[in-house]
């Protein structure tokens, strides 16, 4: 056998290796916190939550000066920690919202280390505390970003009715752990013949494709990017298939994961339409005042009220 294809040979077979363990690529905590309050000028107040395991949770309230319009609960995604994803939503502050975020475990200052049925006990028992806290007259409004979408869906889904928030953003996430594990090892020629015996080894229980139907009578507002590199489109159009009304689809063409809220006019967007909550509005209709950025992006709404 050449050498070189030996070195590929032990190469794929270490990584086959590596990846047994599937359910630890879904997370990769850092615990380096970033200097983000100081870097965007906002205000924040350390937040730690107890789980029903025991594990200390910690979380940020970023603070607002303006009139208060509500609380947004917001589940960040796979990698580092809130710190470093605080960037997403501290903007929402400028504008009455208040943002509680939070470090799964093993994440940041949170303790303990991170897997698909603790990360769901975090969640939970963090929303429910925030919950316990908030004044009756202010909406939650849980933000669930990439993997943090999924964590949101299975949390919302798990919640019985009365305890339900008043509205759940669905950003940039996948449909099913199998499916993007699959397609992830897709992409690299090293890793391409193992897509499907691999993808099998991930647990599917916590699919949000599984249990987004029966999330019922909360408004459900999901954005995407067509140019995600990461996560296809195809993954948002499942679960707004799947999701019952009133639901709204937005579709960024701005390329990049997560990338979406970088852009002024997406935000404002968003300012509208969470001032028209829980009523639910196309992108195109949201903030008519605010014209579209053509180069970044395309107005490509889809929507639904009541129940499919």
């Amino acid at each position: 056998m050449p050498l070189r294809k030996f070195w590929i040979l032990i190469t794929s077979i270490g990584l086959v290796i590596s990846l047994s363990g599937c359910e630890s690529l879904f997370f990769w905590p850092t615990k380096k916190m970033a200097p983000t309050p100081e870097m965007f000028d906002f205000t924040k107040r350390d937040r730690f939550f107890r789980t029903e395991d025991g594990t200390i949770i910690h979380g940020w309230q970023i603070q607002t000066q303006a009139p208060h319009q509500g609380t947004i609960f917001f589940l960040h995604g796979n990698a580092q920690n809130l710190s470093y994803h605080a960037a997403n939503v501290y903007w929402l502050a400028e504008q009455g919202w208040e943002v509680v975020m939070i470090d799964y475990r093993g994440y940041g200052r949170s303790v303990g280390r991170p897997d698909f049925s603790s990360v769901q006990q975090d969640a939970l028992a963090s929303y429910r505390a925030l919950q316990a806290g908030q004044a009756v007259n202010r909406p939650v409004i849980v933000w669930g970003q990439s993997l943090g979408a999924s964590i949101a869906i299975n949390m919302v889904a798990e919640l019985p009715p009365a305890e339900r928030p008043q509205g759940l953003i669905i950003d940039s996430t996948f449909s099913s752990h199998q499916k993007i594990m699959q397609q992830t090892l897709g992409k690299s020629w090293l890793t391409w013949l193992f897509q499907y015996p691999l993808s099998w080894t991930v647990t599917n229980h916590y699919a949000p494709a599984n249990t987004i139907a029966s999330i019922e009578q909360v408004p459900i507002l999901i954005t995407h990017s067509t140019r995600d590199p990461l996560i296809d489109e195809s993954h948002a159009q499942t679960l707004f298939e799947l999701a019952n009304g009133p639901k709204q689809l937005w579709l960024s063409e701005r390329p990049g994961h997560i990338t979406i809220w970088q852009d002024e006019t997406w935000r404002e967007k968003l300012f509208c339409q969470l001032n028209s909550w829980p009523e639910l509005k196309p992108l195109d209709q949201a903030c008519p005042e605010v014209p579209a950025a053509s180069d970044l992006y395309a107005l490509r709404p889809q929507s639904a009220s009541g129940s499919d």
